[in-house]
């Protein structure tokens, strides 16, 4: 992996995002390509390890916040979650696409998830940069969090779509069962991690 490679990959998932056909000339979608996407992962965990930080010192900053959580058990819950989440969503989606004749596109859909997460792991921090610089207090760094979900599960939907090939109704499914997958193991690790039984974000 190199840099123009990820700055393709970058410019390739905004174009996915905004539903722009060029967004096929940015990926590289051989077998290596595959293997390299995964180097995204990599990319990530500082990326997710600054955001963890910045949501635990909201968590704790926040009047009645119920629990008072422990800094290291809960960026611990929620980076090993990230690749939790990351290996069983892939290995679900392999059998997926499978069951659903898509098996051919398998490789181009990991490819552009794999990047896709990068990407939107950098949107989420975004907001959390001038939090972290003082200059808004936790209420708005919240709010502007928000949209970053939006991205993520508009970016999900469009892979399933456009690279993958799955119909409207499949592509919804796929949506739903990555957020469903996601909240039950930040579930099953909140409660291993955590006071009290509580969730990681």
């Amino acid at each position: 992996m190199n840099g123009a490679e990820l700055s393709n990959a970058m410019v390739g998932a905004w174009r996915i995002l905004t539903g722009d056909e060029r967004a096929r000339e940015c990926f590289d979608l051989s077998t290596a390509s595959a293997a390299r996407s995964f180097t995204a992962l990599l990319l990530s965990l500082p990326v997710l390890f600054f955001s963890s930080t910045a949501a635990w010192r909201i968590a704790r900053n926040t009047e009645g916040f119920p629990v008072d959580l422990p800094f290291g058990p809960f960026v611990t819950a929620e980076m090993l979650g990230t690749v939790i989440y990351w290996v069983v969503f892939l290995l679900a989606m392999m059998r997926i696409a499978q069951g659903l004749k898509l098996g051919h596109a398998y490789n181009a859909y990991l490819i552009t998830f794999n990047w896709g997460t990068l990407f939107t792991s950098a949107a989420f921090a975004l907001p959390l940069i001038p939090y972290s610089l003082g200059l808004y207090p936790e209420t708005p760094a919240l709010l502007l969090t928000l949209p970053a979900l939006v991205i993520l599960f508009v970016y999900h939907w469009r892979i399933a779509r456009t690279v993958l090939g799955a119909e409207q109704g499949a592509a919804i499914a796929i949506v739903l069962f990555a957020a469903a997958l996601s909240f039950s193991i930040d579930q099953v690790l909140g409660y291993l991690f955590l006071p009290s039984g509580s969730v990681s974000g």
